[in-house]
């Protein structure tokens, strides 16, 4: 079995791989990084775009890999102060054993990187495994960094108990979450149902739409504004049944009038009414009302033809003017129920609005709140070394014994300032002694010059 050395760094650089891919996807929701990227020719000209995480992940994997570097010292120097050589000895074994277990092939397989990746993922979070490497490096910093304080500032008993009240209100944080996330989920599902209304009320006019558009081919009625409209209408209304919310947000027309112009760009208001008039004419010529009085009434008997619009889709009244349309439209059969389904679409528009506005916020908010989880396993790494130095008994150390780092810091740099007088000295010693010989050669070439002439 042969070992190589890249056998032994694999673990350590798969960790770190997943832990930035992980971390870029939560920062590409932020707004932070991005993964698009403009392609150029040789000339500097831009010949297009395209997206790249892996690429794009380079810095962030950069950046964690020298946070690593400088948590080994950091780490090295803690558990000198925790155990002196032996404390050193455990951490650099533990440091090197998955290097050494995956040389013996005993490490095992870990996928740390997420199943899919979202370019400009507002709220994807990543991997669960992958988010693991990056509490462990928040939790090991805050480790090392609050046993280095705690015993190099001669901190006691007093400052766990302060610390203690910064740590419990953590578990107050949570429940907030617990209750936005709620919120959030409320949000995503009326975001949802919303659409779905949107989506199912265009499939149900689109299929009167065509209905009607074929009767006014086989009736040679092609010169109707309103069978003009069915066929230009029937884009716009398949566009919104297929597309999401973010479609009918941004090109669903904003009125009524919007939807009757269809792909024309504009449209008078006797035009409307003429559509819509025509429209009527052909829901009382197929589907008649039989008006009995002012409140009774009989419409025609359901068929393939003749259909009861569904609630949800009609609750909109019909627009103005008043009597152009019977404003009971709801309670009849109707071959075309574009006279309450096109008000309810554009009414629905703001709310839709609305909703998907505070989703984008509860989306970019997990993005946030991930984050946060990254400060509370640096809090939570400093609780568990608060717990470390009770445990090593560091308030029992004599003070003599105490700053143990800090003590060692001192005592290389003054060695490092020593050596480094010496070498002053030296130096300085060698270049009077250089200055002398000099000052003597010069002098006796003189004194030789002179005795010539």
């Amino acid at each position: 079995m042969s070992i190589s050395i890249g056998d032994f760094f694999y673990p350590y650089v798969k960790f770190l791989h997943g832990a930035a891919y992980n971390l870029h996807q939560i920062l590409e929701g932020l707004g932070v990084v991005s993964s698009t990227f403009t392609g150029r020719n040789d000339a500097g000209q831009i010949t297009g775009t395209y997206w790249s995480p892996d690429e794009a992940m380079v810095l962030t994997l950069g950046y964690l890999m020298l946070l690593s570097l400088l948590l080994i010292p950091l780490l090295a120097a803690t558990a000198f102060t925790v155990s002196k050589k032996r404390g050193v000895f455990i951490f650099f074994a533990l440091l090197f054993l998955p290097g050494v277990l995956n040389c013996l092939g005993l490490f095992p397989t870990i996928n740390y990187l997420p199943i899919r990746y979202t370019i400009n993922g507002v709220g994807k979070l990543g991997s669960e495994v992958g988010l693991i490497p990056l509490l462990m490096l928040c939790a090991l910093t805050g480790w090392g960094v609050m046993v280095l304080i705690y015993d190099n500032l001669n901190l006691t008993e007093r400052f766990r108990q302060i610390y203690d009240h910064f740590w419990f209100p953590l578990a107050l944080v949570a429940a907030v979450f617990f209750v936005a996330d709620n919120g959030a989920n409320e949000d995503a599902a009326l975001l949802k149902e919303a659409t779905a209304s949107i989506q199912d009320a265009s499939a149900f006019l689109l299929g009167q739409i065509r209905r009607y558009d074929d009767y006014c081919k086989v009736n040679g009625l092609g010169s109707l504004k309103s069978c003009q409209w069915s066929s230009d209408s029937q884009w716009t209304f398949t566009h919104i049944k297929e597309g999401e919310a973010s479609y009918f947000i941004g090109y669903a027309p904003d009125d009524s009038k919007g939807f009757y112009a269809a792909n024309r760009r504009t449209l008078s208001d006797e035009d409307v009414i003429a559509i819509r008039t025509e429209i009527n004419d052909y829901n009382q010529r197929l589907c008649p009302v039989k008006h009995f009085s002012n409140v009774i009434s009989r419409s025609s008997p359901l068929s393939s033809t003749c259909e009861y619009v569904p609630r949800g889709y009609c609750s909109a009244n019909p627009d103005g003017p008043p009597g152009l349309v019977d404003k009971n439209i709801s309670s009849h059969t109707v071959a075309l129920a574009s006279e309450c389904i096109i008000p309810w679409l554009a009414g629905a528009k703001p709310s839709l609005k609305q909703l998907s506005t505070l989703v984008s916020q509860h989306d970019k908010a997990k993005n946030q709140r991930w984050l946060y989880f990254l400060a509370v396993a640096v809090a939570v790494g400093a609780k568990v070394a608060l717990a470390t130095t009770k445990l090593g008994l560091i308030d029992a150390r004599p003070v003599a014994d105490r700053r143990r780092v800090l003590r060692a810091a001192r005592y290389r740099l003054g060695q490092c300032l020593r050596v480094l007088k010496r070498l002053l000295v030296g130096f300085g010693q060698f270049a009077w002694f250089a200055a002398t010989w000099v000052s003597k050669l010069l002098k006796r070439g003189l004194a030789q010059h002179s005795q010539r002439k």
